[in-house]
């Protein structure tokens, strides 16, 4: 099975944020509602979280939960 996403970050002052980065896009497309419904109520800024094949947190405890959630 693929992994369904990566995670990377933060790097530097310039990019303080952690990427996860959606691998499986099928599985997302499959589950896009039911996680943006968990993104709304899970997250600071909801689903603006997710931009494209990304998905930028600034905290590591929210990067802990969405894996433990989604992966």
């Amino acid at each position: 099975m693929i992994d369904r996403f990566q995670v990377t970050g933060p790097f530097d002052k310039d990019m303080p944020y952690y990427y996860i980065i959606i691998a499986d896009y099928r599985w997302w497309v499959a589950h896009e509602q039911e996680i943006h419904q968990w993104m709304t109520l899970s997250l600071p800024l909801g689903i603006r979280h997710h931009q494209g094949m990304v998905v930028t947190l600034e905290h590591e405890r929210d990067v802990s939960n969405f894996l433990l959630r989604w992966a």
